[in-house]
């Protein structure tokens, strides 16, 4: 059998799913079938051998991994563990997708049969979903497994085509199993189970977490859950019960008493100062809102001015209890003040942690803010360490790119001093020392400021082929920036000065100074 069998272009249609339970030190034969399988491991590790008849081939699947069976191939199970081994076979059938013309059928890397074992957290929460199946005629649920089908096959191919080390592996998985908390988080966590999936022993994989996000995996836990809350309170707040309960807590009274543990309020006492009805007449400030999960009533731009009337009658039909703004007119404050309390924050004079505290005090959440900016400094404290590992005392340059112009961000500007050059700790590069900012559509220009480690920051929307261009022309300006670092964060819309955008560059930039290591 040929593995191009395996990544060709084919539709996928999913059959049915078997169960299988293997004793302790016995096996099951499964006879060669028509149909593809991909095989979960739900309990204890595996030994697995598939044959297709001319090749064998043979893998150690753990806990929690999944491997492929290809269609016309034996597949042999033993269960490695002490008592009762579970394996779950999700069966499909595979057509090929008609040809684009002029267009040759995608050539495989291999041609021999592989046994590819591959790990995906989510899987853990499809489970159910495949073992419902029964026979089921709910095309609900049929087109549910179905994307669930593509997705594994995704995540196989990806393991085929970029190969990982061990370590590089595990780093990966520290990421998927960060975003599934973050996406999941309403669902119960076994954390012992999350450690075996990993591959590695509990202790590296709790190891590599904290080195990843700052926390341990159950304290992150905890802050996502707790963040997800303040959202769900801030708006048409349901019973404390269900609060509880969409954020993955049975009991609301341990909610309620490890909400006042980290927020040093209650959730009904924080509920009650959410309600508030906000109006930003400064986009900034909306980044610090949402570090306190509150949206603005209504955001208005800058430029509202120009249409005085409209937008103050705009602001009116709100019914506002607070209107927050950057610097204005006297006669302006005054229309404004006359709709609701008004305050002005002068943003661009201070710190954006001073002025986050100033909007804490204002809505009654002082010591929510205080927890926020607690746990930033520990993400802080966990980013120095990566920056002192990978860079030391070499200097990096920021530079945003966007539609082939650049932005040297200097140290006179403040809102990038503060996260790179004071929080992170990192060395500036001389040349942008009395710098604010220099803008210029010449790659060379910045070249000249000669440093050799570069930071872009680029809009979410650009392709990965950009990034690429753009990392090859900057280390084709100079010979010694092949072992240099070239960074790349993605942002949306704004590189905004405020609580949020802080606290995703620094997560940003560890995560990629991890994945550059």
């Amino acid at each position: 059998m040929k593995q191009k069998d395996v990544l060709g272009p084919f539709t996928l249609n999913y059959t049915h799913t078997e169960e299988y339970r293997i004793e302790s030190g016995f096996h099951v034969d499964i006879p060669e079938r028509d149909e593809d399988a991909f095989c979960f491991a739900m309990k204890d590790g595996v030994r697995v051998a598939i044959d297709d008849g001319a090749q064998r081939r043979t893998a150690k699947v753990l806990h929690g991994e999944l491997f492929m069976v290809p269609a016309g191939c034996r597949c042999v199970v033993q269960s490695m563990a002490k008592h009762e081994s579970r394996l779950l076979m999700i069966r499909f059938r595979r057509g090929m997708l008609v040809q684009q013309a002029g267009k040759s059928e995608p050539k495989a890397p291999y041609d021999e049969l592989k046994l590819i074992v591959f790990r995906m957290p989510q899987v853990r929460n499809w489970v159910q979903d495949f073992v419902s199946d029964a026979g089921s005629d709910d095309h609900a649920l049929y087109y549910q497994l179905q994307s669930h089908l593509y997705a594994m096959v995704s995540a196989m191919v990806s393991t085929i085509q970029n190969p990982k080390e061990p370590e590089e592996d595990l780093l990966e998985y520290v990421e998927q199993t960060r975003r599934y908390m973050q996406e999941q988080y309403h669902n119960p966590m076994d954390m012992e189970e999350i450690a075996a999936l990993s591959g590695a022993s509990a202790s590296r994989f709790y190891q590599a977490f904290r080195s990843y996000t700052g926390l341990s995996p159950h304290k992150f836990m905890t802050k996502v859950r707790l963040d997800a809350s303040l959202s769900v309170l801030a708006g048409s707040p349901p019973p404390i019960i269900e609060v509880a309960h969409s954020i993955g807590y049975a009991d609301e009274y341990y909610f309620s008493r490890l909400f006042k543990k980290h927020m040093g309020m209650t959730p009904t006492e924080f509920a009650a100062a959410a309600q508030k009805k906000i109006v930003t007449l400064c986009r900034v400030f909306n980044g610090d809102l949402a570090a306190l999960g509150i949206t603005p009533t209504m955001s208005l731009r800058a430029a509202w001015t120009e249409l005085l009337e409209q937008g103050l009658e705009e602001i009116a039909s709100a019914q506002p209890d607070i209107i927050l703004t950057g610097p204005i007119s006297g006669e302006i404050y005054d229309a404004l003040a006359a709709i609701a309390p008004t305050v002005i924050l002068h943003w661009k004079r201070y710190s954006w942690k001073e002025r986050f505290t100033e909007i804490g005090g204002l809505l009654g959440m002082s010591p929510v803010v205080e927890r926020w900016l607690i746990n930033y400094d520990m993400k802080v404290e966990n980013a120095r360490f990566h920056v002192r590992r990978r860079l030391g005392d070499e200097p990096l340059l920021l530079v945003s790119s966007r539609n082939h112009r650049y932005r040297v961000w200097g140290m006179k500007c403040l809102k990038m001093k503060d996260v790179f050059y004071d929080d992170l700790q990192i060395a500036p590069p001389a040349k942008v020392q009395d710098m604010t900012i220099l803008e210029t559509e010449s790659l060379d220009e910045i070249a000249e400021l000669e440093c050799e480690n570069v930071l872009f920051f680029v809009d979410e929307e650009e392709s990965e082929t950009y990034c690429r261009q753009l990392e090859k022309k900057w280390r084709t300006l100079n010979r010694s920036r092949e072992r240099h670092l070239c960074l790349f964060i993605r942002y949306e819309e704004h590189l905004q000065y405020n609580a949020s955008m802080h606290e995703a560059l620094v997560e940003q930039t560890v995560r990629q100074l991890i994945e550059l290591s």
